[in-house]
């Protein structure tokens, strides 16, 4: 691999030279056909006019009607769904109170959480919205497959719950206009996914929940406009600035700390993060949802960013010694605005990196050793070791600058994940190593592109589970859900190890908990 780029201080003409598109900002590739990837800039001059985000104003349509529904669920993965995860969790029932719809996501294909959420979920009380940008992404459209089924396998046309949104023109678009969709709604074409969280991927499930409110509305204004002043007034180029600097000296790792009611946003950045600036070697590797550590776990490789709302407790990050930047908003309502300084933050600090923040080559690696895996007749032979055997592995080759990457291809809940997070802690311990958690297929359109296009730093630990007991259908397709997790799993391992860099593959039995427990305890004894 080619040495990553030099790092450059970030001069304060980046925030004009942002707001004029100047794209000799950032090293190709840049935009042939005269193209631009920056429709997302000016998206909140998009509330100016009225002060109120209405259904009709995010569809651009006649006056949008959607069957009343309980439950809005998006199916989506990557930049299509991680802002309405956040406002998920941010608002849990909206801002128009009772009778407002619960906003949820759904962004796996693990068959254990599909099925659970088939069991435990009013079906017949969901709207589902199938979010892609290009109108082709595997999981949502494997999801959209089984849920049409289910729902009329229960007498119910699934026309009447079905919207979807995606780029004009997509093969999604088509088959709206064919009748299969009750609405589609067009996505800006040159807005990337991890950037579109003010357009409709973001807003438009929020808005079907009743979620915006006018200080919402003004908070995004608000920051659209500090955006443009002096450079020490201005929070996009100070976090930018704060970023490049310490990454200049090669402190990579950057440890997001937001205050328990935020953290959630921690996902959302990781993906804006990741994408954005890792790849050509380099790179800010995004470390979220650790525990507590001491100075004496915690490399010199740490920079760290707190989130909080104004009057949630102060963020103890998990980083003590590392330089430290704190970010607060007022209140809840100030989530659209703090989506977009980042995003700004993000390209303009891509620039003293020396990354175009637009692209994200590597992701496809993986997708295509997934298919292959998929379609062929036999499994690849990548036997696998057990996780203890792994992480001894991860610990026995720590070095300065390196990270271990858990990426679990299992169901993801609160204990599971409260298990990795003291075997995240007990690595960091043992090594001073940082460390991340994913879960597939989430972190693939996330993480994944910094694991194969950033530093060659990283250990991944990529784990999976034997689903055949819980296994579902996919409706159409020769393949089930299982089959199409385990070969993505299969897939990115294939990727990386292609690539030169160190990936252990792992299979847990049943009790995927207490294996992680074992881990812990053994690296702990």
């Amino acid at each position: 691999m080619s040495a990553a780029p030099r790092i450059k201080r970030l001069n304060p003409a980046v925030i004009s030279r942002v707001f004029a598109r100047d794209y000799t900002l950032w090293p190709e590739p840049a935009p042939g056909d005269g193209g631009d990837w920056m429709g997302w800039l000016d998206l909140p001059e998009d509330f100016r006019e009225d002060n109120t985000i209405s259904l009709d104003d995010v569809a651009e349509s006649e006056p949008v009607e959607i069957a009343a529904a309980g439950n809005v669920v998006v199916l989506g993965m990557g930049g299509s769904s991680l802002t309405s995860a956040v406002l998920s969790h941010l608002f849990q029932s909206g801002s128009g109170g009772e009778g407002s719809a619960r906003l949820s996501v759904l962004d796996t294909v693990n068959p254990r959480t599909v099925r659970t959420f088939i069991e435990t979920t009013d079906i017949e009380d969901c709207q589902f919205i199938v979010a892609s940008k290009s109108g082709t992404t595997a999981e949502p459209l494997a999801l959209e497959a089984i849920f049409r089924d289910e729902l009329q396998s229960r007498g119910i046309d699934p026309v009447t719950r079905f919207t979807a949104i995606s780029d004009p023109g997509t093969p999604l678009a088509a088959r709206a206009e064919s009748g299969q969709f009750q609405l589609h709604v067009a996505s800006p074409a040159n807005v990337g996914g991890r950037f579109s969280a003010l357009t409709a991927f973001g807003i438009f499930p929020a808005a079907l929940c009743d979620m915006f409110t006018e200080a919402m509305i003004y908070g995004a204004l608000m920051t659209y406009a500090r955006s443009r002043l002096d450079p020490e007034m201005n929070p996009a180029y100070c976090l930018a600035r704060f970023m490049v600097r310490n990454a200049a000296r090669g402190r990579d790792k950057l440890t997001i700390a937001p205050s328990e009611s935020l953290q959630a946003l921690g996902m959302w950045l990781e993906q804006l993060v990741a994408e954005s600036t890792g790849k050509l070697g380099g790179g800010l590797i995004p470390v979220v949802g650790e525990a507590q550590l001491d100075d004496q776990s915690a490399g010199i490789d740490r920079q760290v960013v707190t989130i909080q709302i104004k009057d949630d407790p102060d963020v103890v990050s998990s980083a003590p010694d590392a330089p430290s930047y704190r970010l607060k908003i007022d209140d809840s309502s100030g989530i659209l605005g703090l989506f977009y300084m980042w995003e700004l933050a993000v390209a303009m600090a891509s620039s003293g990196l020396g990354v175009y923040p637009f692209d994200q080559p590597n992701v496809e690696a993986a997708k295509q050793f997934a298919r292959r895996v998929l379609e062929s007749d036999s499994q690849p032979e990548i036997v696998p070791v057990t996780l203890a055997d792994a992480i001894t592995s991860a610990c026995n080759d720590a070095a300065p600058g390196r990270y271990v990457a858990l990426c679990a291809f299992l169901p993801e809940s609160d204990s599971l994940t409260a298990a990795f997070t003291e075997l995240r802690s007990a690595i960091s311990k043992r090594t001073r190593m940082a460390t991340t958690l994913g879960y597939g297929p989430r972190y693939l359109h996330s993480t994944g592109q910094i694991h194969k296009g950033g530093s060659d730093s990283i250990i991944q630990v990529v784990i999976v589970q034997d689903d055949s007991d819980f296994d579902v259908a996919v409706p159409g397709k020769d393949y089930t859900l299982a089959q199409l997790s385990r070969s993505q799993a299969i897939g990115d391992v294939m990727a990386m190890r292609q690539l030169g860099r160190q990936s252990l593959f792992v299979e847990v039995g049943q009790d995927a908990i207490r294996e992680v427990n074992a881990a812990v305890a053994h690296l702990s004894g």
